[in-house]
């Protein structure tokens, strides 16, 4: 008689620890890289097209429209729009550079510039109130989630204005598009949700993408906000004071 020993291989059964390292290290090679030049691309814009204005916001609304002109508004006075409404209506290309704890975003329009902290990498303090905010993201799949504080004030009444205390919740994402051509172009899709409850009576949604164009570089923007605050003073202009209706 013949004894025939097989022996097997051992298998050892994952532990959850090491599933959650390998779903981990998958989400991150599914992210997409928005790195690279883009230009506004259009889309639906402002939801609801009407700002839903609270009742003081009215009031501060009909003060402004009564006394600011159409060429008094900030947009050609140097003054730059800020995050709300920068998403992406100027015709100006932005750049876009990614990495693994950061996303920054120049515009060449009023060379303004954003950084996005990525999960794990937050900003150093102080935190100071700016154009851009504070903004700090997390990937859901193949979407990047972005959510801002921190805003500087923007009191002028036709543009889409915040207070200090907005906030905003973006979604990211990445598509391809047939052009008339029949080429595929990429664009960098863009929901942006406003929260100001000093302004709104409910939450504004702005969409709006960029097209990938590569062969559009930034150029040189000079501007000065000092020549807006001359022309205010120069034409006896007071901006609302949203301080007064917190």
């Amino acid at each position: 008689m013949f004894t025939i020993s097989r022996h097997f291989p051992s298998f050892r059964v994952p532990t959850l620890t090491t599933l959650a390292l390998l779903f981990a290290v998958s989400c991150a090679q599914a992210q997409p890289d928005f790195s690279g030049l883009w230009f506004p691309g259009g889309g639906p814009g402002q939801n609801p097209r009407e700002m839903p204005l609270t009742p003081q916001a009215k009031l501060w609304s009909e003060a402004y429209l009564a006394a600011f002109k159409v060429e008094d508004d900030p947009g050609g006075w140097c003054v730059s729009p800020g995050l709300v409404r920068s998403i992406w209506g100027a015709p100006f290309p932005v750049e876009i550079v990614q990495t693994d704890s950061f996303i920054n975003m120049f515009w060449e329009g009023y060379f303004q510039y954003r950084k996005i902290y990525l999960d794990g990498h937050p900003r150093p303090e102080p935190i100071l109130n700016t154009g851009m905010g504070y903004s700090v993201g997390h990937w859901e799949g193949d979407t990047l989630v972005v959510e801002t504080t921190h805003l500087r004030e923007y009191p002028y009444m036709r543009r889409l204005p915040n207070s200090e205390n907005a906030t905003t919740t973006e979604r990211f994402t990445l598509e391809e598009r047939t052009n008339d051509k029949g080429e595929k172009v990429k664009y960098l899709n863009n929901v942006m949700t406003l929260t100001d409850p000093l302004l709104y009576t409910q939450p504004v949604t702005v969409t709006s993408s960029l097209r990938w164009s590569p062969d559009t570089p930034i150029m040189e923007y000079s501007c000065s906000e000092e020549i807006y605050d001359k022309h205010l003073q120069g034409s006896g202009l007071q901006l609302p004071d949203f301080s007064q209706g917190q």
